[in-house]
């Protein structure tokens, strides 16, 4: 992902998130299919779970590497009050996580804009898996 767009999503961040109604036009579901990159590689993130009557739920699902062609399992937590979220990514038949992800989601204009961005950052934390450190990633539903 170009500088440009990483500033960009990180602009409509907190753009977003400084509102005083902004809370309100938070999805209360973000189960579906996300399409975008991370690291500058395209992935497509599919939410099949998420618990309900918590201030922040269970999410479960899977992240598809386009280029690589593998899919693993992710598990975390969405708060639909703020838009907040975070999900672990684990390699096939392991229970320990190699990436973190955190962010919040954003909506230009809504509610007449149905285009919803969650971006964010993600750790690195296994060698095995690429190099460790921080890297940006934004998906549009």
């Amino acid at each position: 992902m170009s500088n440009k767009h990483f500033l960009m999503a990180c602009a409509l961040l907190v753009a977003s998130a400084t509102g005083a109604a902004a809370d309100s036009y938070w999805p209360a579901k973000i189960t579906g299919t996300w399409k975008g990159v991370s690291n500058q590689s395209p992935i497509v993130l599919k939410i099949v779970s998420q618990s309900t009557g918590s201030k922040c739920e269970n999410i479960a699902g899977s992240l598809h590497d386009v280029n690589g062609g593998f899919t693993n399992q992710v598990t975390g937590y969405y708060c639909p009050a703020s838009g907040a979220f975070q999900f672990m990514r684990y390699p096939a038949n392991s229970n320990v996580a190699f990436q973190v992800y955190s962010g919040n989601l954003s909506q230009a204009n809504p509610p007449q804009s149905e285009t919803i961005l969650m971006a964010g950052s993600f750790g690195q934390y296994s060698q095995a898996f690429g190099p460790l450190g921080q890297y940006s990633f934004s998906l549009t539903k």
